[in-house]
């Protein structure tokens, strides 16, 4: 969930986007080395970025039921590939998605035979 108005969030506005609440936001930030900065009141601030890594650890804890130490794993994977092999790849599966629907519409627009 992206804001074109805000750069920077509190922590209850988090927790109103992410559907997480306070106290597990928290912890994560703690678990997940969240370096989170401070507005000029010393209040810590999370970026669009630090809410789309809350929204990735959430998906990996209840979706795919991951412990926390599977979690990090999985940030650290996801930190190493290389991001131009993701482009080649998210290319290539696009190309087969283009393939399919032209293969899809020249199907229906075949004329239907009744004998």
């Amino acid at each position: 969930m992206k804001s074109k108005n805000k750069n920077y969030f509190t922590l209850q506005q988090v927790s109103i986007i992410t559907d997480i609440p306070i106290h597990t936001l928290k912890f994560w930030r703690r678990e997940f080395n969240l370096h989170l900065k401070e507005n000029s009141s010393g209040r810590k601030i999370f970026s669009q970025d630090d809410i789309d890594k809350l929204l990735l650890i959430k998906h990996l804890r209840r979706q795919e039921r991951l412990p926390l130490t599977g979690i990090k794993k999985r940030i650290s994977e996801l930190k190493e590939i290389p991001k131009h092999k993701n482009a080649a790849k998210n290319k290539q599966q696009l190309l087969w998605l283009q393939k399919e629907l032209l293969t899809i519409k020249n199907l229906l627009l075949q004329p239907i035979n009744k004998e």
